[in-house]
């Protein structure tokens, strides 16, 4: 027979060693059982002391019931499959943390355990659990999920989702057992919904899931905002038997499990690290990571296993991420095949950074772009306002911004959506370098590489619009474009005064477009009427006129006629004008006295006729500029 004693309330500290303790809402305070005697309208609850065999459980049963405890120094090692302590009931929970406390469950359970519930119709019915540190701004938890689907902070059981939880404050270390979150939903389905807007966190999902976020096959809602600091958030890698890319997103999602992430305010993420197949933010395995980062935010360091974007979509998955406001992102990398920030291997990146955003190195894995999609996969990019890319990398084959390797077409023909423009915020300056070229192991052919700002190697097409004024800088990757995609380079006209377009080729040859603005010698338009119409490749205008490479190899030229005066430009450094003498007795004849070879840094102005003085009819002409330096033969003779 159970006999329950009543207690005069007073604030009371409670020593776990002494048996377990149960906590509910009372009408003035809560109500504490403890050795079958109740305590009513204890004010001050406070839990404390070191337990193997007794555990905490806190009831706030109806939704407009309200409990408050603090742990101080309190240590539960919890046996026998059950929680350290449990959080249940419709209504919210606060725990201040004082101290140092260290809780672990066993079995399925987690250490501190907020398990969803719904209704019959799948109304969620469980209340919200704050952790908290107000008092003295030193309170720690470090909290260990049972070996099997427990949660560090969150749910317990099999295919459990965790109630809602907020942080607000406290040094944190959580754990999940296998295949539950460190801080989340436990395994098979465990879904999450979980607030950070304070505190130093540090998170591990056990196998397949994500330190913050989702279980094994659950999606994890992330919000991060206020002062938090992530210190590291690793997600769990594939598990014995589990094929080899099935991991968990540092924060996000599970395997098989969508990331819905928000990181705003002042928030800090330094170290975000996905396992086989989950992205450093976003989703698991198979899931799509839906990520926004805006305000003050920072991210220093985020990392997708392998096959998952650093930022976005995990294996398979695609990324949707926008970045906004003053956000600074730095050292995005993503595993093989993915996306630095955008799509996972297989998957598409829809990527908008806008307003007063700031990139660091954004770097694509093998196949993958630094920014857009990951290998097979297109990109649809949106570069707006006052934003800076400091470096945006694509992996081999794959575009610096843009395509990874192997994308192709949609059904409508659509590929590689790229655009660039500057709005009232100010003007982007992006930097970008197409990934480098590879060689096929079965033929010894070199394979193309990416293009610095739109499509890797594929059939994608790129789609580019710059509008305003815009400072761009790409490079392409070996046999590919700067700008544009395998079909050549994009040309744009109507961009803003300031405006700078610089484009290199794969060895670091300044191939910039005598059409883009910045270029060293600006085309004369006044014969063309205007932007590219008047530019003409080799021997289409004037036969017997070649311009060619440091290599000796064939490139196009603009050439624009004013007066007597023919001037011929390339955008190189190093090339050389040639013509036979018999093709300059013909430009005479049409009334050219003068020719004018322009590279990027160096102008020479030919006349015709001393040229024609020197040599017969079969003798070739060739001026060549290295840099600022000029050299001239006539039939193979120094001038």
């Amino acid at each position: 027979m159970l006999t329950t004693l009543a207690a005069p309330a007073f604030a009371g500290t409670w020593y776990i060693e002494n048996g377990d303790i149960t906590i509910s809402a009372g009408e003035t305070g809560n109500d504490v059982t403890q050795n079958n005697k109740t305590t009513y309208g204890d004010t001050g609850t406070i839990i404390t002391g070191t337990s193997d065999e007794n555990t905490v459980t806190i009831e706030a049963k109806d939704k407009d019931d309200k409990v408050e405890v603090t742990l101080k120094d309190v240590n539960i090692e919890a046996t026998g499959g059950k929680a350290a302590v449990s959080v249940t009931g419709s209504g919210n929970t606060t725990i201040e943390l004082d101290g140092d406390n260290k809780l672990s469950g066993s079995g399925a359970h987690a250490a501190l355990e907020h398990n969803q519930t719904v209704d019959s119709e799948r109304n969620v019915t469980s209340g919200k659990l704050t952790i908290q540190d107000d008092n003295d701004k030193a309170g720690s938890l470090t909290a260990t999920g049972g070996i099997q689907n427990g949660a560090g902070i969150g749910a317990g059981g099999y295919g459990v989702s965790s109630g809602k939880i907020e942080i607000t404050g406290g040094d944190i270390t959580a754990v999940g057992g296998k295949s539950a979150a460190g801080i989340g939903g436990s395994g098979y389905r465990g879904n999450a919904d979980i607030t950070i807007s304070g505190g130093t966190i540090r998170a591990t999902g056990g196998d397949q899931a994500a330190g913050i976020g989702g279980g094994t096959s659950g999606n994890g809602k992330v919000t991060i905002t206020g002062d938090a600091v992530i210190e590291e958030s690793i997600g769990g890698s594939s598990g014995a038997g589990a094929g080899n890319a099935t991991g968990g997103a540092g924060i996000g999602g599970g395997a098989n499990g969508h990331g819905t992430i928000d990181i705003s305010g002042n928030a800090q993420v330094k170290n975000a690290l996905g396992k086989d197949g989950g992205a450093g933010i976003g989703s698991g395995y198979e899931g799509d990571g839906n990520v926004n980062i805006s305000d003050n935010a920072t991210i220093e360091n985020a990392e997708g296993g392998k096959f998952a974007a650093g930022i976005g979509g995990g294996y398979r998955g695609d990324g949707n991420v926008t970045i906004s406001g003053n956000a600074k992102i730095d050292n995005v990398s993503g595993g093989k095949q993915a996306a630095g920030i955008g799509g996972g291997s297989f998957g598409d990146g829809t990527i908008i950074i806008k307003d007063n955003a700031m990139i660091g190195t954004a770097a694509g894995g093998n196949y993958g772009a630094g920014i857009g999609g990951g290998a097979l996969g297109v990109g649809d990019v949106t570069i707006e306002g006052n934003v800076t890319i400091k470096d945006a990398r694509g992996g081999s084959n794959a575009a610096g911004i843009g395509g990874g390797y192997g994308a192709k077409n949609d059904k409508d023909g659509n590929g590689n959506q790229i655009t660039i423009k500057s709005n009232e915020s100010g003007a982007p300056t992006v930097n970008a370098t197409g990934g480098v070229s590879d060689v096929d192991s079965d033929t010894g052919e070199t394979i193309p590489g990416g293009a610095g700002i739109g499509s890797g190697l594929g059939d994608a097409k790129a789609d580019i619009t710059l509008e305003g004024k815009v400072t761009i800088a790409a490079k392409a990757g070996e046999g590919n474009a700067a700008i544009g995609d395998m079909n050549g380079e994009q040309e744009f006209n109507g961009l803003a005064e300031g405006s700078s377009i610089t484009r290199y080729d794969s060895k670091g040859n300044d191939t910039t477009l005598p059409t883009d603005p910045g270029y060293p010698v600006p085309a004369d338009t006044s014969s063309s009427g205007g932007g590219s119409a008047g530019a003409s490749v080799q021997e289409s205008v004037f036969p017997g006129l070649v311009v060619t490479d440091k290599d000796g190899q064939r490139i196009s030229y603009t050439s624009t006629q004013s007066g007597n005066t023919l001037t011929v430009c390339v955008g190189r450094f190093t090339a050389s004008f040639r013509i036979s003498l018999a093709a300059l007795r013909q430009l005479r004849a049409e009334g050219i006295e003068t020719i004018t070879f322009q590279t990027i840094l160096c102008s020479t102005t030919l006349s015709v006729d001393e040229l024609l003085a020197m040599g017969g009819e079969d003798a070739e002409v060739v001026l060549t500029h290295h840099i600022r330096s000029s050299t001239l033969t006539v039939g193979g003779k120094a001038v």
